[in-house]
């Protein structure tokens, strides 16, 4: 009885010295974990479906934030490992909610991204993975806050032209 007693216990031992050095990435990771459910909750509230794209290609502010959301989460998902989640699964958004409220709420998940993807070491390893993704969102940022800035400017009281003229 006490031999298998121990026999158990090394055993268990050396289970867990045997899994403790293979951490999966999503666990190296945590922090990018959490900013990739922050930027795709901030890319559905940016997303809007009753716009159709401009037949001239250019794009407006939100338009580039949301490309260059898609670019960091392209990058962070090229890194770390999946965490169970369909990377396609989009976060359900209330269709009421006023225009100038999602841009808001967008911009403070964005705010949120960007703390957690500081948080995160650089390692060698990732080469250079955090200034990429870093860059993306600093990019984004700069655009959804002249979106917020322009969402209640009332370009034809003041005869200024607007970005599409």
């Amino acid at each position: 009885m006490l031999r298998t007693r121990k026999i158990g216990l090394f055993t268990a031992i050396a289970l867990a010295m045997s899994l403790s050095p293979s951490v999966p990435a999503a666990q190296r990771h945590a922090g990018y974990a959490h900013a990739l459910d922050d930027l795709r909750m901030a890319r559905a509230l940016l997303q809007r479906t009753n716009v159709a794209p401009k037949e001239d290609g250019s794009q407006d502010e939100v338009s580039l934030t949301i490309t260059n959301i898609d670019a960091a989460i392209a990058e962070i998902s090229k890194e770390s490992a999946p965490n169970g989640k369909d990377s396609q699964e989009a976060p359900r958004i209330d269709a009421r909610t006023p225009w100038a409220k999602r841009l808001s709420m967008s911009f403070k998940f964005l705010d949120r991204a960007i703390m957690e993807c500081s948080r995160e070491k650089d390692d060698s390893g990732d080469a250079g993975l955090q200034a990429r993704v870093m860059s993306r969102l600093d990019h984004a940022h700069d655009r959804l806050r002249v979106a917020i800035d322009t969402v209640n400017f009332d370009y034809s009281a003041r005869n200024l032209p607007t970005r599409n003229d």
